[in-house]
């Protein structure tokens, strides 16, 4: 951590210690003011369990404390704050208090906080993120891809850490903060050695300086700490993939000016080398005061898909659909058996009762399918028909007829559709629905076959399709031929692949991400941009099914 000597607006070296205590309380009561209104906020919405504040808000407070003591101190040995300036400017240049008010991490909190407010979809603020380091990312090359685990590494080999100041964008960018100051960073390559810091000839010497470790390419081995620190989070960050991605590292140095010294130039493009962004004093940053704090962008959300013009449903969602749980009142479901010693399995009832509390078709699905074209594979309607000629009530056999266009509503237009399947629910048909859901004939093998059929498929489907990567896939997977024939489906279209099966949607995840570890450890770069699945999660609903005897 890096302490900021000179944020405030005056000079600390210029100010007593009474007027510097009182400046930094004033600052430290406004940030905790704002940081309080944070976590109410998170709170109200329920989403305190999703950010990990608890290193800034212990940092914080540790700060706010200390700042107490020294008051208390200032308090018992003078009565007046004119006692207290007068004894102080005695002992300002040596006393300890003074040199703990400038030794200060409240500085370096404000800035992490004002930077915080420019950001979106907060999840962090001071996290721990722990990586196997150089040595044992370089050993990956040499495991078969089989044995290679989601970091790449065994469970045994020792960890190091790093720390991140901030996670934002759900997870997609990693901030830290330096308040490093040009002066401090002078003096750093002075006691490296480097005098001319960026003047490294083809012979590897310096001009009228020492001459810093270098490699046989005279690129520089012996380094600054945040030039580590850089390489350390970048190495962190190929272990972590948020929406396929590696979170991107960004460096904010509120202190550091570009275009002022050679020195200073040289040392950030040794940090920008690193793949990092890095921002330095620019008009991006403002003091607290010009920052705008708007807790609702701060909020984390759920990682979503952009929806397209055309969803693949599958079959879960195509139960929910026409479910009677989805379609019925409560009180016309639990009629039938009042009285009676039948009731529903527990885990309908349960469905049952989060139905009446939240109506999945009218708040979710239909604004979801709302103008969009709707598809399923084959395998889907097959296995959703085998469900329901096997328990399905007459009005959900109805409702799989309507939605799917088939028997009686063969050929039927949209608004005829929409008008039958409204008068078997207690949900009108949003006039936006495009009924009815159309069948592909989908083979999920002919994505990888090499006869004139795959190739025709895959010149019409799959122009940025990762086959190789999607096959590695499959093999390692094993999906169910349904859940293989929906997700490969929605995959190869790049269309999103509406569903409730949780478990098989994080399984074809994970496995996508270790592949693509895989890929990155073996050098291999298949696709400049990968395009993985994209995969939409909804809430399940049951059949309304058979009854059980009470107990």
């Amino acid at each position: 951590m890096f302490v900021l000597d000179d944020y405030s607006g005056s000079n600390p070296s210029r100010l007593t210690s009474a007027d510097l205590l009182r400046s930094l309380q004033i600052r430290a009561s406004a940030l905790l003011q704002e940081f309080r209104l944070y976590q109410a906020r998170l709170k109200a919405r329920g989403k305190q369990q999703q950010v990990e504040i608890r290193g800034f808000k212990r940092g914080v407070e540790s700060e706010v404390k200390l700042l107490e003591k020294i008051g208390r101190e200032f308090a018992t040995s003078q009565s007046t704050s004119q006692n207290i300036i007068a004894a102080t400017s005695q002992q300002d240049e040596e006393g300890p208090q003074l040199h703990a008010l400038r030794s200060s991490n409240l500085p370096f909190y404000e800035a992490v906080w004002d930077m915080a407010k420019s950001c979106r979809h907060v999840t962090a603020l001071g996290k721990k993120m722990f990586f196997a380091g150089k040595d044992c990312v370089a050993s990956r090359t040499n495991h078969d891809e089989r044995s290679v685990s989601r970091t790449g590494v065994s469970k045994d080999v020792q960890k190091k850490e790093t720390l991140v100041d901030i996670v934002a964008d759900n997870g997609l960018q990693w901030i830290k903060i330096s308040t490093l100051t040009e002066k401090r960073l002078l003096f750093e390559m002075a006691k490296e050695g480097w005098e001319k810091y960026g003047d490294i000839g083809e012979d590897g010497n310096t001009e009228g300086g020492q001459v810093p470790e270098t490699d046989r390419g005279g690129t520089r081995t012996s380094k600054l700490e945040l030039v580590r620190l850089a390489e350390d989070l970048k190495i962190a960050a190929q272990e972590v993939r948020v929406q396929f991605r590696h979170p991107q590292i960004q460096l904010v140095l509120p202190k550091i000016r570009e275009g002022i010294s050679p020195d200073v130039d040289a040392f950030l493009a040794d940090l920008r080398a690193t793949g990092a962004i890095v921002q330095c004093n620019t008009d991006m940053y403002k003091p607290s005061e010009d920052r705008q704090l708007d807790l609702d962008s701060l909020m984390p959300t759920v990682a979503t898909v952009p929806l397209t013009s055309t969803i693949n449903v599958d079959c879960t969602i195509l139960l929910a659909l026409i479910s009677d749980i989805s379609n019925f009142p409560r009180h016309q479901l639990l009629s039938t058996f009042a009285g009676k010693s039948e009731t529903y399995h527990k885990a309908i009832v349960n469905q049952i009762e989060a139905e009446e509390l939240s109506p999945m078709l009218s708040e979710r699905i239909y604004p979801l399918l709302a103008t969009r074209n709707l598809e399923c594979t084959l395998h889907a309607s097959q296995r959703m028909r085998e469900i329901v000629h096997c328990m399905g009530t007459p009005s959900e056999l109805s409702r799989a007829e309507i939605l799917l266009g088939e028997g009686p509503y063969r050929d039927q237009p949209a608004s005829t559709l929409r008008q039958a399947f409204s008068e078997l629910s207690m949900h009108a048909v949003p006039t936006e629905v495009l009924f009815p859901v159309k069948v592909v004939n989908f083979d999920v093998n002919t994505l990888f076959g090499s006869d004139s059929t795959s190739m025709t498929l895959n010149a019409e489907l799959c122009k940025s399709f990762p086959t190789s990567i999607a096959a590695r896939t499959r093999d390692r997977l094993r999906l169910t031929p349904i859940n293989a024939s929906v997700f490969f489906y929605g995959w190869a279209r790049q269309i999103v692949t509406l569903t409730s099966n949780r478990t098989a949607a994080s399984e074809l995840l994970k496995t996508i991400n270790d592949v693509l570890d895989c890929d990155e450890s073996q050098a291999c770069k298949e696709d400049a941009e990968f395009l993985g699945p994209l995969i939409w999660c909804e809430t399940a609903r049951s059949l309304i099914g058979k009854t059980k005897f009470k107990e």
